[in-house]
C-alpha cells in the first residue's frame, strides 16, 4: 500500500504543469449526472450533473474538450465542458438516438438512431447541424470506423446484423449475418480484423475486414454485450450481463482463457490509456470495477452513481 502510495505522488509531481490525469467519464443512467474517474487514482473526482434525462451512452471529442452523452428515449444529447464540468448545450436530433461515435477527423458525429426507421445520422460538427442519413436494419446499437476513417461497422441489435458502410460515398457496400442480436464491436490494433458480440447466440464473430467475410467464431458461456480488445491485441474483454461475468478470450483463435466474476450486471468495458487496467461499468451494483490485464483479476470497486452504463476515457495527459 506504502509503495503503491509513493508511486502514484511520484507520477503526480512528474507530470507537466497543466496536466491532468486522464480522466473516465461514467453516466449514470438513474441519477442523471456524469461521475469523473480519475485512472490514476481510481477515484471520483467530480460529479456533473446534467439537468434531467437519462444519459445513457457517453463519447469524447477526438481533442478531448468535451463529452457528449446521449439521453435514452429521446431527442438530447448534452454536450458537456469537460475543464468546466459544466453542460454547455443540449442538441436535438432524431427519433431515438441510442449510441454515438466521432469520425477520426472529428468533423462529425455518427448518431446511431433507434426511430421507426432506424438510420446513421451524420452530425455536422463545426455547423451544428444535420448533414446526411443513412437507413440501416433495425436498432443500431454499436459503431466502429476504421483506423483511416474510411469505413464504418455497425451493429443491428434485433436484426442481428453488421453492416459495412463507405464512409466517403456514404452508402452500405456488404451486410453481414453475424447471427444472433449483434451489439458489440471491437477493431484489432493493426485493423486486419473486426471482433462482434452476438449477445443471444453467445458467440463472438471474427471478420476479416479488408474481404468482409467472417473467418472465426468463438463460444461463450452466457448472452454478450461488449466486446473490447486488450491494448496488446492479445485478449478480447466479453460482457455476459446476466451471467454477472466476464469471459476473456484469446483474440486469434477466440478460444476463452478465464472468466472474471462482476458484482451486478457488467455492460461496458474501456481500457486504461497505459495498457494495465481495464474499467467496466456494473450497471445493478453502482459500482465501475478495475481489473488488472496482467493477471485478469479484479484490483478495485469505484463506486458512482445509479445505473452506471457509458463510459469515455480522454486521452493521456499531454507531455
Amino acid at each position: 500500500m506504502i509503495r503503491a502510495l509513493l508511486t502514484a505522488l511520484l507520477v503526480l509531481a512528474t507530470w507537466p504543469a497543466g496536466a491532468r490525469a486522464s480522466e473516465l467519464y461514467v453516466t449514470n443512467t438513474h441519477s442523471g449526472t456524469i461521475s469523473v474517474i480519475d485512472t490514476t487514482r481510481d477515484e471520483v473526482v467530480a460529479t456533473i450533473a446534467l439537468g434531467g434525462g437519462v444519459p445513457n451512452r457517453i463519447v469524447l471529442t477526438p481533442d478531448g474538450t468535451q463529452a457528449w452523452a446521449i439521453h435514452d428515449k429521446s431527442r438530447v444529447i448534452s454536450v458537456v465542458d469537460v475543464a468546466a464540468r459544466k453542460v454547455l448545450r443540449k442538441v436535438k436530433i432524431g427519433e431515438w438516438p441510442y449510441n454515438l461515435t466521432f469520425t477520426p477527423d472529428g468533423r462529425y458525429c455518427w448518431v446511431l438512431d433507434w426511430g421507426d426507421v432506424s438510420k446513421l445520422l451524420i452530425w455536422d460538427v463545426q455547423k451544428s447541424a444535420l448533414d446526411g442519413e443513412i437507413e440501416v436494419s433495425t436498432w443500431p446499437a454499436h459503431g466502429i470506423f476504421s483506423r483511416d476513417g474510411k469505413l464504418f461497422w455497425v451493429t443491428s441489435e434485433t436484426a442481428g446484423n453488421v453492416a459495412v458502410v463507405d464512409v466517403p460515398q456514404r452508402k452500405i457496400l456488404e451486410v453481414l449475418p453475424s447471427s444472433g442480436d449483434a451489439m458489440g464491436l471491437a477493431l484489432g490494433t493493426d485493423g486486419q480484423f473486426v471482433y462482434v458480440a452476438n449477445g443471444e447466440d453467445k458467440t463472438i464473430s471474427k471478420v476479416d475486414s479488408r474481404t468482409h467475410r467472417i473467418v472465426g467464431t468463438g463460444k461463450v458461456k452466457g448472452v454478450n454485450h461488449d466486446v473490447v480488445l486488450t491494448p496488446d491485441g492479445r485478449s478480447l474483454y466479453v460482457t455476459m450481463r446476466k451471467a454477472n461475468r466476464i469471459a476473456v478470450l484469446r483474440a486469434d483463435d477466440l478460444e476463452i482463457v478465464t472468466e472474471i466474476p462482476q458484482p451486478g450486471y457488467p455492460d461496458l468495458v474501456v481500457m486504461s490509456n497505459d495498457g494495465t487496467k481495464a474499467y467496466v461499468s456494473n450497471r445493478q451494483a453502482n459500482v465501475v470495477t478495475v481489473i488488472g490485464l496482467s493477471d485478469h483479476r479484479e484490483i478495485k470497486r469505484i463506486p458512482v452513481g445509479k445505473g452506471p452504463h457509458g463510459m469515455a476515457l480522454s486521452p493521456p495527459p499531454r507531455q
